[in-house]
Order: structure tokens, then sequence, then C-alpha cells
């Protein structure tokens, strides 16, 4: 068991130099950075393009402590959420020695980043059950077998991607007391602004191995931008910026999410997200009444899953009528499975009429 968590790191990595950014000061003339003093004449951001963007976004920084309710000092912003799990599995596994535990079918890109580091990776798969409400859930003691048995991560996708489920809290808090000292387990909440559930700030206030991932690209609309957020003990954060490289944040990012963050527009996002939850039960309801789909699971998510006896020709039907919904034919936990994302009242309805039309004409109903 480890006193101090950063024992957890690679020790190569824990007394790494990083690298030191020229300086920046509003109002001084730049000649340390190598920049050219031109600003492009299509650039239209505040702080111009020729310009650096800050080494760490300090601003978006404040801004989004102060939405999550943290300190500036528990969170480092990435390029999405993909990026703090790249850094996470960089900072703390070595290649050919430390493992992972991925709870399939789960986020596929946990298993790619640990096979770029080269990390073995424990897969527990997710226990199932006839009743769709508690279907795809942990299996909470084979975890904690790994964690026991030297495991350096744990990966927690709630909601899950690409089931559509949230997990049993009382299951993850159980991983989380197995888990102190020994692994730091990571809480993947980039769908939980459409859940009903609480987030797991609680039990990370009480548990420095507990890691947090945010994501913006749902919840305000900017999957573009690519921001996402690690919330986690200052000690790790202090640790993951030796990781992180320096300007990794560019500058119309950084504006634009400024932007998405004053009042008015966030009050516009959360009403939106009101009209997506709204709008996922119209959508499920309405896809279960097909005769060809088995099964449709309950979502906390801005997508849900649903089986078929039909995948392949539900998926043509769909392209027929303009739209595309993704399959996962390389897990074999989803087979004849399709994750439909849900999109405005006007789409759904597109998709819905145009479902029934193209099944009609195909016999398939």
């Amino acid at each position: 068991m480890s006193a101090n968590i950063l024992d957890l790191a690679r020790p190569e990595l824990r007394e790494i130099t990083p690298y030191t950014p020229g300086e920046y000061e509003s109002g001084f003339i730049r000649m340390n950075a190598n920049e050219s003093p031109y600003q492009n004449i299509g650039d239209n951001s505040e702080r111009g393009l020729n310009i650096y963007p800050p080494p760490r976004p300090l601003t978006l920084q404040k801004c989004l402590a102060e939405h999550y309710y943290i300190e500036e000092k528990e969170i480092l912003m990435t390029r999405g959420s993909s990026e703090a799990i790249d850094i996470l599995i960089r900072g703390f596994c070595t290649a050919s020695k430390d493992s992972i535990v991925i709870c399939s079918p789960t986020f596929d890109m946990y298993r790619l980043y640990a096979n770029i580091q080269n990390v073995n990776i424990h897969e527990v798969p997710l226990l199932r059950n006839k009743n769709l409400d508690q279907d795809f859930q942990l299996d909470s003691d084979a975890i904690i077998g790994l964690i026991n048995s030297g495991a350096k991560m744990v990966f927690l996708c709630t909601p899950n991607n690409p089931t559509g489920g949230s997990m049993q809290r009382e299951d993850i808090k159980k991983i989380c007391n197995a888990a102190r000292g020994r692994s730091l387990v990571i809480i993947d909440e980039a769908y939980s602004e459409f859940s009903s559930q609480d987030n797991y700030r609680a039990i990370q206030k009480n548990n420095e191995y507990v890691v947090c991932l945010r994501t913006l690209s749902k919840f305000v609309s900017l999957a573009g931008v690519r921001c996402g957020a690690v919330i986690a003990a200052p000690k790790i954060i202090k640790f993951l910026e030796k990781v992180l490289p320096p300007y990794t944040f560019p500058t119309p990012s950084i504006e634009l999410v400024l932007k998405a963050f004053q009042k008015d527009s966030l009050k516009v996002s959360e009403k939106r997200n009101n009209t997506i939850i709204k709008q996922r039960e119209i959508l499920r309801s309405e896809i279960a009444k097909i005769p060809t789909i088995d099964k449709v699971w309950p979502s906390d998510s801005n997508f849900f899953l649903i089986k078929t006896n039909k995948l392949n020709k539900l998926i043509s039907a769909a392209k027929k009528t303009g739209v595309l919904i993704r399959s996962f034919e390389n897990q074999p936990m989803l087979k004849n499975c399709a994750r439909i994302s849900v999109n405005t009242p006007e789409n759904n309805d597109i998709f819905l009429n145009g479902l029934y039309a193209e099944l009609s004409k195909r016999e398939v109903i």
C-alpha cells in the first residue's frame, strides 16, 4: 500500500524537469518567444494567433473550477477527456510492466491508449441481467481482485458509453475504497450532465486516489473545440502538468469556452440538454414499437442502446433516411446492437418517419 499517491507514478517522471516557456505579461512587447509580430489577416481572435496561447489556460481553469465547485489547483485542462486518459496512462503506467482494468463494453479509448503505451489490460466484462434496468453493471469483486493483484489503474465510465446506463453507486464506492493506497480509480463522467444521478465529487473529496474526467463536448455543444478536464488531488494535477506539454490548448478554443460559460449561454445549453433528455425518452419509446427491435436499454446519456435481429437492415434503412447510427461489430457483448445519439426534435422525427417508411418497404415489420 502506498503512503504517497505519487509512489504510483512512473519513477523516471517524478523528478523530470518540465519545460519552461517564455514569460508573458500583458502590455509588454514579446521578443522572447520567436513569434511573428504580425497578426494574420484572417485572425479575429482577441489574443492574436501570432502569439502562443498561454502555457496553461489559467483563465479557463478558473472558470471551470468555479463551475465544478472545486479549487483551481484541482483541475487540469486537456484537449478533450481523451487526452486526459492518455496522460494518466503515460504518467502512471510503465510500458510492459503495469496494467489497467477496463469494464467492457465501454469507451474504447482506454484500450487504445493502453495499447499505445504497451500497458497490460485486464478486461472485466460488465454483469448481465434480464432486467434492463440492472443490466451492464460492474463486477466489483472481480475488479477489486485485480486491484489487490497490483493493477495500477481502473477505468469506470458512468454513464457508460456505449451502453448508456449509470453504474450502481454502491459498487463504485466499494471499488474506490478498495483502491485507496493501491490504485487510481478514473471515473469518466463525460455524460453526467444528462444523468439524474449525482456526480462523484463527494467520493473524490474523501479519497485522493479517485480521479474524475469531464468534457464540454456534449454539455455546451463544443465537441469541435476539444475541451476536457482532469479533476484530481493537487499532487496528481501538479505531476500531470509535467507530462502534458505547454501550449497544448489553442487560443480560439479558450475564447470560445469562456463565451460558452457566460450566464446567458449556459442557460441556453441547459435548456437544450433538457430537450435532449425529453427527446431521448420519446425516441426510445417510438423505437421500441418497431417489431424487429428486441431491446431498448434505459439511458442516462445523450444516446441509447438497442438490440435488433435485423441490424444490417436497420442500419441500411437509417442510411436511406439520411441518418447514421453506430454498431459495434468488434465487441462480442454488443452483437446485433446499435447506439443511437439523440438529435433535435425535427431530426428525430425525420429519422423515425423515414425508418418506418424504409422498413415497411423492405417488409421487415
